[in-house]
């Protein structure tokens, strides 16, 4: 018999309309330990995040994996044992699934040529360049970190202001590059905008890089951010854990790249990523600035694609 523990009723009949076998049946999330999977008569592979999965094509646990599914129908799907993909059956929640695939879609049609693109980090080894937050990105932090490259032997001052007004505020930060907004001080203002830069040498005397600006995340936005998530549990999965490829899409609908990307590192760890996740990967770290390993991510998409 096989094994299929989730939300809704599922029908395992391998049977269904032409137009439906041509639409992804479903999505692989998680994968924990070996997992393979066959795509029609193709031989069996190793399972990848965000693949997706047709009637007719087989999921194929070792003893002791699994996978986690989520459904067209709007449901998840658990397979322990060897399973034969079918149409989804049943009452759930589309919505999700829907959001993940346009995410993967639309990232897959991605012009991976980032060449000259503004907004990329560049740095000459051995000068500093600002790194975190930059390129207008919204963050998700009222307290964010602020991240550098070093000049060695210098100390640095940091400088930030809101845009829309009120008086710079210079912190002394000493030799570190990274430096997070510290408790003696209120939170950055919830939907302002703001600008930052850093004095090598100091403020008095010292060279001032380029500045870059951002934006903390407005009320209304976390909200939403927070009800997408919510949606991700009442799905039946833990957004930080089971279902973090689900808030790796919500992050980057939200255009909240650099949480996307950090979610994104833990998601890679657990198991090997598909082709379009691998293109969704590039365009984020493409979005945050970071050339070269944005190019690494969308090479590799197209050795997987081929």
């Amino acid at each position: 018999m096989r094994r299929l523990i989730g939300i809704g009723v599922f029908s395992l009949a391998v049977a269904a309309p032409l137009a439906a076998q041509n639409e992804p049946a479903a999505l692989v999330i998680r994968v924990q330990g070996d997992v393979d999977v066959r795509h029609g008569e193709q031989a069996p592979a190793p399972a990848s995040i965000g693949e997706q999965m047709f009637v007719g094509d087989g999921v194929i646990p070792d003893g002791g994996s699994r996978a986690i599914l989520i459904t067209r129908a709007g449901a998840q799907q658990v397979v322990t044992e060897r399973t034969t993909i079918a149409e989804p059956r049943g009452a759930g929640n589309p919505d999700i699934f829907e959001r993940a695939l346009a995410t993967l879609a639309q990232a897959a049609s991605t012009d991976a040529s980032t060449g000259g693109r503004q907004g990329m980090i560049r740095p000459i080894p051995g000068q500093t360049a600002l790194v975190s937050p930059r390129n207008e990105l919204t963050v998700a932090s009222p307290r964010p970190t602020f991240r550098w490259t070093a000049t060695p032997g210098q100390r640095y001052d940091l400088m930030l202001r809101n845009i829309e007004g009120g008086r710079p505020m210079l912190f002394e930060v000493g030799n570190d590059t990274t430096w997070t907004l510290p408790d003696d001080v209120d939170d950055l203002e919830a939907g302002s905008p703001y600008q930052w830069t850093v004095f090598v040498g100091g403020r008095q005397g010292g060279r001032a890089m380029q500045p870059q600006n951002f934006r903390v995340i407005g009320l209304e936005e976390s909200v939403d951010l927070a009800d997408y998530l919510d949606e991700i549990a009442v799905f039946g999965l833990d957004p930080q854990g089971d279902g973090l490829f689900l808030t790796v899409v919500a992050y980057r609908d939200m255009g909240l790249f650099y949480e996307a990307r950090e979610a994104m590192e833990v998601v890679e760890r657990d198991a090997p990523l598909s082709w379009e996740l691998h293109r969704l990967k590039g365009e984020i770290l493409a979005e945050l600035g970071h050339e070269e390993e944005a190019r690494r991510a969308f090479d590799r998409a197209d050795e997987l694609e081929r």
